[in-house]
């Protein structure tokens, strides 16, 4: 079974727009603008949800589509380049928290031009292209989701976050399995994963697209969005990070395009300040935001990076 993906891209103004929210959420005390009132739902049971995502792929694809029982939410296909699942629990979650049915439309219309390309290239499908293959972080359920799938591979990086590898090519993501490696026999976990950051190293380090103030007059927030490819891992990786400033900061991997970083001009050496920043900054609340907001959320973990070396930041009691 093949794990293939669309490689959605927002343009940078799009997210802007979405983050505006988040970011505004965390300096008032109130919700104001279009985030004060959510838009009226017309699914508001998952059954419901998916049966209109799996009707409008029935029509548009003209292929048999299932729900998995108890589990509706857990789509399944039978088309010319084999079996696959597509999970809609990302875009339910984030169509129930704000309400809006576009991303949802955004996300089925980009399944659909997906599975047009790999049915147009079913030969070349299992094919990994090394040039192309980065390391991404994915929500531990995520990864043993995918394992247990297609075999797809990772490894532990964080504490509540596994490091996957994908290729991204000619606007397809492909989740990288076992079953891949056995029809790449040049390919082996160990070489995707070196290829995986030399391909990340390549590419060089990705500046963060917006910096901006907190409820802190002594912290700011950076705001890294990539759309290339995944590029939260060179904020764990030495060789790239390497020109940073080594005082401590905080991050939130929240979502598979938007990586969250809290810097400061005061000390956060112990866990307590470290805490306190997180939460008077309004960062975790920031990070929850951004989670329950914004497109393909991964997670709303709090990480504290200290040395080079991040470890899990648990909430103030």
């Amino acid at each position: 079974m093949y794990l293939i993906f669309p490689a959605v891209k927002h343009t940078l103004a799009d997210v802007c727009g979405r983050l505006a929210g988040v970011f505004c959420f965390a300096r008032e005390t109130h919700i104001e603008g279009e985030y004060s009132m959510k838009q009226a739902r017309l699914y508001d049971q998952p059954e419901q949800f998916a049966e209109m995502m799996k009707r409008q792929l029935e029509e548009s694809l003209q292929i048999g589509v299932k729900m998995t029982e108890g589990e509706p939410l857990l789509l399944l296909i039978d088309d010319k380049i084999g079996k696959a699942q597509i999970s809609l629990h990302d875009t339910y979650r984030t169509y129930m928290a704000g309400g809006d049915l576009n991303a949802a439309v955004d996300y089925l219309n980009n399944i659909v031009r997906s599975s047009r390309i790999a049915s147009e290239k079913k030969d070349e499908v299992a094919v990994l292209d090394p040039a192309y293959i980065y390391p991404a972080l994915r929500d531990e359920a995520y990864a043993e989701a995918m394992r247990k799938q297609a075999g797809g591979l990772s490894a532990e990086r964080l504490p509540g976050l596994r490091e996957m590898y994908l290729e991204i090519k000619d606007g397809l993501t492909k989740v990288i399995g076992s079953d891949m490696l056995e029809l790449n026999p040049g390919l082996s976990e160990e070489r995707v994963r070196k290829l995986a950051y030399e391909n990340l190293r390549r590419a060089g380090w990705q500046e963060p697209r917006m910096r901006l103030p907190t409820l802190l007059d002594s912290c700011r927030l950076e705001v890294y969005m990539h759309d290339t490819h995944p590029a939260e891992c060179q904020l764990l990786d030495p060789e790239l990070n390497k020109h940073l400033s080594r005082n401590p900061y905080l991050v939130a991997f929240t979502n598979r395009k938007t990586v969250m970083v809290l810097r400061a001009d005061e000390p956060m050496e112990t866990l307590r300040q470290a805490q306190r920043l997180a939460e008077e900054s309004g960062f975790r609340t920031m990070a929850r935001r951004s989670v329950a907001l914004m497109p393909s959320p991964v997670s709303d973990r709090v990480y504290w990076v200290r040395d080079g070396k991040a470890g899990l930041l648990p909430p103030r009691k």
